[in-house]
């Protein structure tokens, strides 16, 4: 117990005596963490996003115009039956200019000039959900095409694919930076470990020699070196999260332009936990670079 206690003494001792260096090295890896905080905040809401788009994906197959309305209940059978399909709805040429009309809002003026509907006919094929693959819905598309009177299928497949590629990109580089980030924060948090292994050289000495036990001399670095790192990945956490919300505040307007399937998110709770023990591996991976350095030689 009496160790114990001196194992704390002795850390608090250590962060009272570094303290302008000890705040200066966790505002450093604050500031690293921070980079890496951000980059798991995009990409988590860009899958999140992708998700959404993916669940709400369907297929639009318009249809020859002129095609007789006797035969609409015959194509919306053959169509519903195919496997993957959810529900088949029908849009008539009068519907689709409503809605486009709605869509457009104010600018829906434009459109009155027309004389004559120029929107075809259309079924929406929504899909099972273990069909909301780009693959699977290529292939149900292309069975789409080979209908009679249906004129194009269109599904959006094109730009999702580049967004998911954009995506995978962005998760790979974001790894390699991570890593970077990483490897620099273990550098600061190891470097202010060697400063206090400077600073109390002699006293360390003094306590090899009189018998204390290695774990006994560097127990206390440790415990400041995991205070570095939960206290650099909790200024991280924090800046993020008034960032996040002043981010909130001024795309506020825009934002809602997109409400429904895309929502701006902050961190989960585990990502938040992980961070935070993020930055206690990292501080304990620094203390274990600092320990090499100072271990004593046979």
């Amino acid at each position: 117990m009496y160790r114990f206690f001196y194992i704390l003494k002795s850390a608090r001792k250590n962060v009272q005596d570094d303290g302008p260096t000890l705040m200066l090295s966790v505002t450093a890896v604050g500031f690293t963490l921070l980079l890496f905080a951000s980059y798991v905040l995009v990409v988590s809401n860009l899958q999140s996003m992708g998700k959404r788009v993916g669940d709400h994906l369907q297929i639009v197959a318009y249809l020859d115009k002129g095609f007789p309305e006797d035969d609409l209940p015959s194509l919306a059978e053959r169509l519903g039956r195919m496997d993957g399909v959810e529900s088949v709805a029908y849009c008539s040429p009068d519907q689709a200019l409503a809605s486009l009309k709605e869509s457009l809002g104010g600018s829906s003026g434009v459109l009155d000039t027309l004389t004559e509907n120029p929107l075809p006919a259309s079924f929406d094929v929504r899909l099972k959900s273990p069909f909301q693959d780009l693959a699977a819905i290529r292939e149900l598309a292309a069975r789409l095409q080979k209908e009679p009177g249906v004129q194009q299928v269109e599904f959006g497949g094109d730009w999702i694919e580049r967004f998911f590629d954009f995506v995978r990109v962005l998760r790979w580089l974001g790894g390699s930076l991570g890593l970077m980030l990483l490897a620099a924060t273990v550098i600061v948090i190891s470097s202010t470990l060697s400063l206090g292994f400077y600073a109390r050289k002699e006293e360390i000495e003094i306590l090899r020699l009189v018998g204390a036990s290695e774990s006994y001399v560097k127990l206390p670095f440790f415990w400041e070196a995991l205070l570095q790192g939960t206290g650099g990945a909790a200024l991280a956490l924090l800046i993020l999260w008034g960032l996040y919300h002043v981010f909130r505040l001024k795309v506020s307007g825009a934002w809602s332009l997109f409400a429904g399937w895309v929502r701006f998110e902050f961190l989960s709770p585990g990502a938040v936990i992980g961070i935070v023990l993020l930055g206690a591996l990292v501080g304990g991976l620094s203390c274990m670079v600092s320990f090499s350095r100072f271990s004593p030689r046979p």
